[in-house]
């Protein structure tokens, strides 16, 4: 997160130790001028640590006084949230809850393990599950199809060093303490919990769609997951919808160009599997951070070589994965991004065009790895993301609930992005995020997120407004993004 003024100080540092270079091999010896160049380079340094310490972002806790509006607001509106006395209460609250939402990453695993078992097609060439719900009858007990392709995987799972999810896989079932004998056990088990919680959410959404308050249904769709493990799958999509909207606020003179320097993902995510987008024949990859890069520079917010790109996530797969593409990109390998596109899911001309588009700004399309023969009715493309743009991209471990990240002055975000993230919290902790995401933005910046967010909430925020961005001709697939700005 280097902004100009650094970048022109690294390159005075540079010219220094450059001069500093000449004067040694010059055969400098006299010995004041070796003390002064000693004194020189101790000043330096100290100079250096000051002014980076100063420059490093630092995540920390929410205070009791930064929640403090939050607070009041919910309990004026007579909602649940925390009932603080003060700052003591806050701090023990805030710590707990931390540990409680990081409680929920493995169970969020355990739910890509499942959708691998459901969808996986790189460990055998049994069918695919249409859905979640066909893994299991009403009473629970798992289908034979279901049985079959538990029994796949665990077959696999000993033989999988050359299958990067498989080994992930693997690894997490060995971190648990499952013994070797135990796995198959452990992953129907995993699956027949995955098919019931699904089924409950299917009935709330039904349930929400009866309401009678547009309002109301729009907020229960949006805590859906306020109990559900923390998934790190992601898809393209999401990406389209938030493109489709930068360029309608451009449009309607809501955002102006060249105003975005700097961009935070919110739960950037993997692509391990999904039911729906995702396959897993192809590399663990991250879309996100690229696709957001992608449409500043499309669309004119910005130059994609001077814009700063910081993910915060709590797995510590995602944030890995992160630093490990930022060190690649530094020794100058590109980002390859694989884009499979079901072509009997219909996607509207606009995403399809998108999909065809996707990555070119930042890279160049290369040959895509072949669609094993078990999937039917699927198409690819793949792009070579650039080095340099890989290179700069950093990563944080942050709750964005109990946790926020102090910026200098003037270096905060100008687009903040969070699709599929908040959906795994309460109307309370939502709002705190939003409290916490204001207090990472520049002034004017935009924060955007594809279900809708409480009222209640930090009033640096102004809502913007919702729009409806469907994926398939029909509207059935789509979603909703929210806007709003930093005041």
């Amino acid at each position: 997160m280097l902004g100009p003024k650094m970048r022109a100080t690294m390159h005075v540092v540079c010219e220094f130790l450059s001069r500093v270079k000449s004067a040694v091999k010059s055969k400098v010896t006299s010995g004041v001028k070796l003390r002064r160049a000693a004194f020189a380079c101790l000043v330096l340094s100290f100079f250096l640590h000051t002014v980076f310490s100063a420059t490093e972002p630092v995540v920390r806790f929410l205070r009791f006084e930064e929640a403090a509006e939050t607070l009041k607001l919910f309990a004026d509106a007579g909602l649940s949230g925390g009932d603080f006395k003060d700052a003591a209460a806050w701090n023990d609250w805030v710590r707990s809850r931390d540990a409680e939402v990081r409680g929920r990453i493995d169970r969020g695993v355990e739910d890509s393990i499942s959708n691998l078992i459901l969808y996986g097609v790189s460990y055998t060439s049994l069918p695919r599950l249409e859905n979640a719900e066909s893994g299991a009858s009403e009473t629970g007990e798992l289908t034979p199809a279901a049985l079959a392709r538990v029994n796949a995987l665990a077959a696999a799972l000993p033989n999988s060093a050359r299958n990067e999810r498989l080994r992930f896989v693997r690894e997490f079932l060995e971190r648990k303490g499952a013994p070797r004998e135990s796995v198959e056990a452990k992953l129907q088990e995993n699956l027949r919990r995955l098919v019931a919680e699904q089924r409950t959410y299917q009935e709330k959404l039904k349930e929400s769609e009866k309401a009678a308050d547009p309002a109301a249904a729009l907020l229960a769709r949006g805590t859906l997951y306020q109990e559900r493990g923390l998934s790190v799958d992601t898809s393209l999509l999401p990406n389209y919808a938030l493109e489709d909207t930068l360029r309608t606020m451009l449009r309607k003179g809501a955002i102006k160009p060249g105003t975005m320097r700097r961009i935070l993902v919110i739960g950037p995510g993997l692509d391990f599997t999904d039911k729906r987008d995702g396959y897993d024949f192809y590399p663990l990859q991250t879309i996100q951070p690229f696709a957001m890069l992608e449409a500043v520079a499309r669309l004119g917010l910005g130059k994609a070589e001077g814009i700063s790109v910081a993910t915060v996530d709590l797995n510590a797969a995602v944030n890995a994965h992160v630093a490990r593409l930022a060190e690649r990109g530094r020794a100058g390998q590109a980002y390859t991004v694989q884009l499979p596109r079901l072509v009997s899911a219909e996607w509207s001309p606009e995403a399809v065009a998108y999909w065809q588009k996707f990555g070119e700004t930042l890279g160049t399309p290369v040959k895509a790895l072949p669609v094993p023969a078990s999937v039917r009715d699927v198409t690819m493309r793949a792009v070579a993301i650039r080095p340099g743009y890989a290179a700069h991209m950093r990563g944080f471990d942050m709750n964005v609930v109990t946790q926020t990240m102090d910026v200098p002055e003037g270096q905060g975000f100008d687009l903040v992005v969070a699709t599929n993230v908040l959906v795994y919290y309460d109307l309370f902790q939502q709002a705190l995020a939003m409290g916490s995401i204001a207090h990472m933005m520049n002034h004017g910046g935009i924060f955007l997120a594809n279900h809708a967010l409480p009222a209640q909430h930090a009033q640096a925020l102004e809502y913007l407004g919702r729009r409806t961005v469907a994926y398939t001709p029909s509207g059935a697939y789509g979603d909703d993004v929210v806007a709003y700005r930093r005041r």
